[in-house]
């Protein structure tokens, strides 16, 4: 398949229009598709550990390619949401068929949403892709992501400072909220960090746009669509940032650097990230599954990353346990077992 396999990320938003064109069963068949087939066909699917070798990461770096499709990307999502708010504004619209346009429409905004704006939001130095970023972020809320993932969740991740990295016994709930609240929280501290590095006042922080940004956004349905509908969409943003933390839970779930006598923490290694190399996970998700590569060289682009024989892998593929971290009493005896495997018993 070379290249071409990374067109699967345009299949979540495909099953999305498809969904939110159907009613009754048909909508949800990108639910059933995400949530039951695709796990499924992860477990009996072979995996996929190839690394490029050096010539050809060369030209994969170079490769305009793989920046048109995350360009692409951001039209796509956008005319998902487009028909998701004419679909929910249907006054015959059954309870089930809003369901259904809920939960597929929060998959998209967290499986490409917030996935596309963080491969993007990591090309520091490159304002376009920035941009596209921030336009994909927006949509779920996340403004503040690019800051607290670049500059927070990279430098502190697997250590008591970062609230993305949930530790062993972690409730999957009380994670989300607490990651989502002190993520935000953190990151108007980190701007402002910033601010004061470059000598610029603290009303100029950026954290005020990254707050104003979005809100503006949820507004402009209210006043464009009603404010019933704006709360649908809210809901399903919700359930979308749920995805996030969910990812977040899973890909560093008890694994913590070791705390020098200084107090500060090991150098960040490739054995404090989760890995799959489940294939349908990494085209879906620009190689989030190769985690720990991403770790190790943050500005890496998602085409290069690669799988490391000394990563922990996890049990099942990033679909599969995207849904039993919302069944703690499934996902925590499976990941204690995991643990002590790679003998983070603490």
């Amino acid at each position: 398949m070379g290249k071409l396999k990374y067109f699967g990320v345009y299949f979540t938003p495909v099953l999305a229009l498809i969904s939110l064109n159907s009613i009754g069963t048909w909508a949800y068949f990108g639910i059933i598709s995400l949530y039951l087939i695709v796990p499924l066909l992860e477990v009996l699917l072979p995996k996929d550990a190839y690394n490029m070798n050096k010539a050809e990461k060369e030209l994969a770096k170079s490769d305009w390619f793989y920046d048109i499709v995350l360009y692409l990307l951001v039209p796509l999502h956008l005319y998902v949401i487009y028909v998701f708010l004419h679909a929910v504004s249907n006054p015959d619209i059954s309870t089930a068929d809003l369901i259904a346009y809920i939960l597929m429409m929060g998959t998209v905004l967290g499986v490409n949403g917030i996935n596309g704006g963080h491969e993007l939001g990591h090309k520091i130095g490159e304002p376009f892709k920035l941009f596209m970023a921030h336009v994909l972020l927006t949509t779920s809320f996340q403004n503040h992501f690019m800051t607290y993932h670049n500059s927070g969740h990279h430098r502190d991740v697997a250590t008591p400072n970062d609230f993305t990295s949930a530790k062993k016994g972690d409730i999957f709930y009380l994670f989300a909220i607490k990651s989502q609240i002190g993520g935000y929280f953190k990151t108007w501290r980190l701007e402002a960090e910033k601010s004061k590095k470059m000598g610029r006042s603290q009303l100029l922080n950026p954290m005020i746009l990254f707050t104003i940004i979005p809100w503006s956004f949820i507004l402009l349905i209210c006043i464009f669509a009603g404010l019933k509908i704006a709360g649908l969409y809210f809901a399903a943003a919700v359930f979308g940032i749920s995805i996030l933390e969910a990812q977040n839970y899973f890909s560093h779930y008890g694994l913590r650097r070791k705390q020098r006598e200084n107090g500060t923490y090991e150098n960040v290694k490739v054995i404090h990230s989760w890995n799959s190399d489940h294939l349908l996970g990494r085209i879906l998700l620009f190689e989030l599954t190769r985690h720990s590569d991403h770790h190790f060289m943050g500005s890496k682009p998602y085409q290069v990353l690669e799988s490391r024989e000394e990563s922990p892998m996890l049990p099942y593929g990033y679909p599969a346990m995207l849904i039993l971290s919302y069944f703690p009493f499934l996902f925590i005896p499976i990941m204690e077992k995991e643990l002590k495997k790679q003998g983070f018993n603490e």
